[in-house]
């Protein structure tokens, strides 16, 4: 298999700003890409959109992913050991299709109020024919990625934009040759658009990939002379791309350049602009310059916008313990008040090992909880907090697996799934360290009626990676193919 090529730093940093780049795989040629239109053609005529399991109906879909451009680009943004996600879906535009409303994915369908500003999960969406403007190509709005809610979309949704005014972010139509690779970052706007040809069909696949592990140094062809950038490039962006990239390189930031009151004055005021980009600019301002006693009371606002915007922030507050330490009482003082304890939980997930104090009060929220939504948060926590003592590990893994197997076979709310298939996924992230959860992870393998749960405790075996897991995982996918399943799970 050829050597992956790696992203420059330049182009991680457009990635960062604009939220997307455009590649061009090096090893297929128009053939492949001309056979894959064909197969897909062929499904869409004579089957429903097979879903999850459009890998296993096209397979030569997996060379996309292995092409050394493609592979390189999303090692680079994920780390070495990103997955594919168990979700997927091919998208046909047929003559007649109308332009969908501007919007950001749901996480499979499933319910996640904070997303990440850091990179943990991205899309790649493959054209296998030449796509024309009048074929409805994908369309996205660059540097949408960090808006809480954009201008552009679900106008009857709760916003602090102003009414009178539109947005001024442009947006791009993704005309292209057969065989282009969209990487796109996941919770960029995006629409699919009208096709008004008569006769023309237009596919896309969308693949999604998750980070694994946390980032510790650059893992894309990184010049340590660019490590100290400053972002100056990304206009209102500049505090959210700087926080980003450090996090991306492993440096270790405590304190901005020394800020004037009027500064921090000038942020506070701009917390309640009409503008999201001024909004998330001040809020990030004032965490990267340590004014977190101020986003904190944010997290009070009864209005989610506000207190969205501020938690994102407070994330870039993972290396100053006394910002850890008061958000650990706010939670303690809060873990019944859903909708300050599930955004704490998720500042802490995002601060990944600089949270480890906070390990205690998470699993106790997971025990004590009524709250799918802070569960999950605090689940999720579980996986980025990382650890090497043995008795957290134990602590961490049957917490975990307690969640696991939380599951009412009569009535399987949405959220309950989601609680538990964000813990298989933080097992998998803990790969061999989850060696115990290996008979409750094959339950949830083999008992669980949630697909995604399936998917996540296969992937968290083959991570354990020992012989009786990979046995389980090998008997598992056999029994699959026999019964001629077509589950998640078998996509792994």
């Amino acid at each position: 298999m050829a050597t992956p090529l790696l992203l420059t730093d330049k182009q991680v940093q457009e990635f960062l700003i604009n939220g997307y780049l455009i590649l061009q795989p090096t090893s297929l040629d128009r053939n492949f890409h001309s056979s894959i239109f064909t197969e897909a053609q062929s499904i869409f005529q004579q089957d429903a959109n097979p879903g999850n399991n459009i890998l296993p109906r096209i397979p030569q879909l997996q060379y996309v992913f292995d092409d050394p451009v493609v592979k390189g680009a999303l090692l680079s943004l994920l780390g070495s050991n990103y997955t594919m996600q168990p979700h997927r879906h091919a998208h046909a535009t047929r003559p007649g299709t109308a332009d969908q409303t501007w919007h950001k994915d749901s996480y499979f369908g499933y319910r996640k109020l904070l997303r990440h500003h850091q990179i943990r999960y991205t899309m790649v969406m493959y054209y296998p024919q030449d796509t024309t403007i009048e074929m409805g190509p994908t369309a996205i709005i660059p540097r949408s990625q960090y808006d809480v809610q954009h201008p552009e979309m679900y106008s009857h949704f709760e916003t602090l934009e102003n009414p009178n005014t539109t947005s001024d972010d442009h947006n791009i139509s993704l005309v292209c040759t057969a065989g282009t690779v969209l990487l796109i970052h996941y919770d960029i706007v995006h629409r699919g658009t009208a096709n008004i040809t008569n006769r023309s069909h237009r596919y896309m696949f969308k693949f999604q990939f998750t980070r694994l592990e946390e980032p510790t140094q650059p893992t894309w062809n990184h010049d340590p002379t660019n490590a100290s950038y400053d972002a100056a490039d990304a206009g209102l962006l500049q505090p959210i791309v700087k926080h980003v990239w450090n996090w991306m390189i492993g440096r270790v930031i405590t304190l901005q350049e020394l800020t004037t009151d009027q500064d921090i004055n000038t942020w506070k005021i701009q917390l309640s602009d009409h503008c999201g980009k001024i909004r998330l600019n001040a809020a990030y301002n004032l965490a990267l310059n340590n004014e977190y006693n101020i986003l904190i009371q944010q997290l009070y606002k009864k209005k989610a916008i506000p207190r969205f915007e501020a938690a994102y922030a407070l994330t870039a507050c993972r290396y100053n313990k006394e910002a850890i330490d008061e958000l650990q009482t706010v939670l303690a003082r809060e873990e019944n008040n859903e909708s300050i304890a599930y955004c704490i939980a998720f500042i802490f997930s995002e601060m990944g090992s600089a949270a480890l104090d906070t390990l205690p009060l998470l699993i106790h929220i997971i025990e004590k909880s009524h709250s799918y939504l802070v569960k999950q948060y605090c689940c999720e926590a579980l996986g980025t907090i990382q650890v090497n003592e043995q008795n957290y590990i134990d602590t961490i893994v049957s917490c975990l697996t307690n969640v696991l197997a939380d599951r009412d076979q009569l009535e399987d709310l949405k959220d309950a799934s989601h609680m538990r298939f964000t813990a298989a996924l933080s097992l998998a992230k803990l790969g061999v360290k989850a060696i115990q959860a290996i008979p409750s992870l094959k339950e949830a393998l083999y008992l669980d009626k949630n697909r995604y749960v399936n998917a996540n405790a296969l992937l968290a075996l083959k991570r354990i990676g020992t012989d009786e897991a990979l046995k389980i995982v090998l008997h598992y996918l056999e029994m699959s193919r026999w019964c001629a399943k077509t589950t998640a799970a078998s996509l792994y």
